[in-house]
C-alpha cells in the first residue's frame, strides 16, 4: 500500500483571504488534489486581516500575522521595503510551522520560491524540501518586470531566493522556458528541475453552469489580470481600437485589480482610461473589479474569446480556467503560455508586444464561430488529458517521495549540512536580534549625522511617551547645567539619581529583545 504523506504548504497566498493570483489558486488546487489521494495537508498562509486557524474540507488551514508590526524595524522598511516584508512574513510562516511540527512532524514541505518562503527549512534542514518555481526575483529583476531595479534591497530578496532553491531537496516549475532560466541562474543542470504543469478543477472551471455577464447581440472579449505592464494590457488596449473598427459589435471586458505602476508610480487604470477616452472606446470597454476565485468560471462561460497577452508569464491559470471552460484562448510566445496552447489546434499564440498581431488574432476568432467552437472544445479536451489537478497531485506526490530518499541520502553521506548550525527553535530568535542590530545601526548613524532625523525622533518618543522623555530632557538639562561636575557627583543627588534609575529601568522595560540581548538601551541614539 503506497504510504500517506503529512505534506504541510507554505504560500503566503492562498484564498479567499490572500488569493492575489496564480500561487494562491496553484496552492489551493494541489492541496485538494492531494488530499483526494489520501494525503493529510495543512497550509500555512498569511491572515488578511488577523491570524486565525479553521479547515477547509480534510485541510488545516493556519492564517498567520507578519512577526514584526509594520513600527517594528522602521528603518529596514524605509531603506529595504521588499526585504523587510520577506524577513517579516517569513518568520512569521516558519513560527507557525515549527509550532506544527512539532506536535506532529510533516514529511515534505511545500513552498514556492517567489520571497523566499522556503528560506528557513532550506537552511536548517528540518524536512525535505520541495520549491515550485512562479517566477524568481531574479527573473524581476533581469528583465525589469513590475519597475523591479538591480538595488540592493532586490537584489537581497533574489539572493535568499537563490540560497533556499539552491538547498532544496527537489524543485518544480510548471514550464520548460521558467525551469531553463533558473537552470541558468543558479547554474545547475536542467535536470535537477522537473517539469510538472499547473493543476485545474476540471469540474469547477467547466464549460456548463451560470454565466455572468448579461447575454446581448456584443462578441465578447475578456482579460482576467492584475492591470500592470507585464500582464500586456497597454498591448490589449492598443489593439482593442483595431479590433471595434472592424468588428463593432466586440465589446472587451477587463477583469482585475488595478495597481500603481504606471508612469510615476500612478494607476495603471487611470493611464489606460486616458487612452481609452482619447480614441473613443468608452462604450466598448467594461472594468470589473477583481473577482474571487469561486466565481470566475461564470465569466469565463460568458466570454467569446479569452485574451492573455503578457509580456511574460511562467504558466498564467487564466489561460488554464478558459481553457478549462471550453474557451478559445489567445497566448503570447513569450514564457510558457505556449507550452499550455497547442498553436492553432486548443487556441492561437501571437508574439508579445505585438499589438497588431493580437488585434488580427481577436478579429480573426470573432468573426468565425466555428473556428471559435474548435478551439474551445480542444482546449476543453486538452485540459482533461493534461492539466486535471489529481493527476498533477499524483505527479507531485511522487517527487515528494524522490525528495524524501534525497534528503535521507544527503544525510547519511554528510552533504546536507545545513547552513544554520543551531537548533531549529533558535532560528527566529536569532533573526530577530540579526534584524534588530541592522535596523539599529541605521537608527545610529542617521541619529548621528542628521539633525532633522533627531529632532523628528526626539518629537516622536515625546508624543510616544510623555512622561519619559520629559524627565530625560530634564535630566539632559541638568547635565548641561553642571557640566563641571563629575558623573559620580551628580549621581550624588538623590533627586536626579532616583530620576535617572526610574528613566533606566523604563528603558530596559519596554526595549526589543534584541536590545536587551546585546546590552543596548533603548533606542534612544545617545
Amino acid at each position: 500500500m503506497e504510504k500517506l504523506l503529512r505534506v504541510c504548504i507554505i504560500s503566503r497566498e492562498y484564498p479567499p483571504d490572500t488569493g492575489f493570483g496564480g500561487i494562491g489558486t496553484f496552492a489551493k488546487h494541489l492541496a485538494h488534489g492531494l488530499v483526494s489521494l489520501g494525503h493529510h495537508v495543512t497550509v500555512i498562509s498569511l491572515a488578511k486581516d488577523k491570524a486565525k486557524s479553521y479547515t477547509e474540507g480534510d485541510i488545516q488551514v493556519h492564517r498567520v500575522e507578519p512577526y514584526f508590526d509594520q513600527h517594528t524595524l522602521n528603518l529596514i522598511d524605509c531603506a529595504m521595503p521588499y526585504s523587510k516584508y520577506v524577513i517579516s512574513t517569513s518568520a512569521a510562516l516558519w513560527q507557525k510551522f515549527i509550532e506544527l511540527h512539532a506536535k506532529q512532524p510533516f514529511d515534505v514541505i511545500d513552498t514556492p520560491e517567489l520571497l523566499a518562503e522556503g528560506f528557513y527549512p532550506a537552511i536548517t534542514k528540518v524536512v525535505p524540501l520541495v520549491i515550485r518555481l512562479y517566477t524568481p526575483h531574479s527573473k524581476f529583476i533581469a528583465e525589469a518586470l513590475h519597475n523591479v531595479t538591480p538595488s540592493f534591497d532586490h537584489q537581497f530578496v533574489a539572493m535568499v531566493e537563490r540560497i533556499a532553491m539552491n538547498y532544496a531537496d527537489a524543485i518544480t516549475s510548471p514550464s520548460k522556458d521558467l525551469a531553463q532560466f533558473v537552470a541558468n541562474d543558479l547554474c545547475m543542470p536542467l535536470e535537477r528541475i522537473k517539469i510538472i504543469h499547473n493543476p485545474i478543477d476540471a469540474d469547477f472551471c467547466s464549460p456548463h453552469g451560470n454565466r455572468s455577464i448579461p447575454e446581448n447581440d456584443s462578441l465578447k472579449v475578456l482579460f482576467v489580470g492584475r492591470l500592470e505592464a507585464r500582464k500586456g494590457i497597454y498591448y490589449l488596449i492598443e489593439a482593442w481600437k483595431d479590433v471595434v473598427a472592424v468588428v463593432p459589435k466586440a465589446h472587451l471586458y477587463v477583469i482585475g485589480d488595478d495597481t500603481n505602476t504606471a508612469t510615476g508610480q500612478t494607476s495603471v487604470l487611470a493611464e489606460i482610461k486616458r487612452y481609452i477616452a482619447k480614441h473613443n472606446l468608452e462604450n466598448s470597454i467594461t472594468f470589473i473589479d477583481r473577482i474571487p476565485l469561486v466565481e470566475l468560471p461564470a465569466y469565463y462561460r460568458s466570454a467569446d474569446v479569452c485574451v492573455v497577452p503578457s509580456l511574460y508569464d511562467n504558466s498564467p491559470y487564466t489561460c488554464l480556467e478558459a481553457m478549462s471552460c471550453g474557451k478559445a484562448v489567445i497566448g503570447t510566445s513569450s514564457g510558457g503560455t505556449a507550452e499550455y496552447i497547442v498553436a492553432g489546434e486548443s487556441g492561437l499564440i501571437v508574439p508579445a508586444k505585438d499589438a497588431t498581431s493580437l488585434a488580427q488574432a481577436m478579429i480573426a476568432l470573432l468573426k468565425d464561430n466555428k473556428e471559435r467552437r474548435r478551439l474551445g472544445d480542444n482546449a476543453r479536451s486538452r485540459v482533461l488529458v493534461c492539466f486535471q489537478r489529481r493527476e498533477i497531485a499524483r505527479l507531485t506526490a511522487q517527487l515528494y517521495k524522490q525528495a524524501m530518499e534525497t534528503f535521507i541520502e544527503r544525510q547519511s553521506r554528510m552533504t546536507a549540512n545545513s547552513l544554520y548550525t543551531r537548533g531549529a527553535e533558535e532560528m527566529l530568535g536569532d533573526m530577530e536580534y540579526f534584524a534588530g542590530t541592522f535596523n539599529e545601526m541605521l537608527h545610529q548613524f542617521l541619529f548621528q549625522w542628521s539633525y532633522s532625523y533627531r529632532i523628528r525622533t526626539w518629537y516622536r518618543k515625546l508624543k510616544s511617551r510623555p512622561k519619559l522623555y520629559s524627565i530625560k530632557a530634564f535630566l539632559r538639562l541638568i547635565d548641561a547645567m553642571t557640566f563641571w561636575l563629575t558623573p559620580d557627583e551628580r549621581k550624588a543627588n538623590s533627586m536626579y539619581s532616583s530620576l535617572e534609575n526610574m528613566v533606566k529601568g523604563k528603558d530596559i522595560k519596554s526595549s526589543p529583545k534584541f536590545l536587551k540581548q546585546s546590552g543596548l538601551s533603548s533606542n534612544e541614539g545617545s
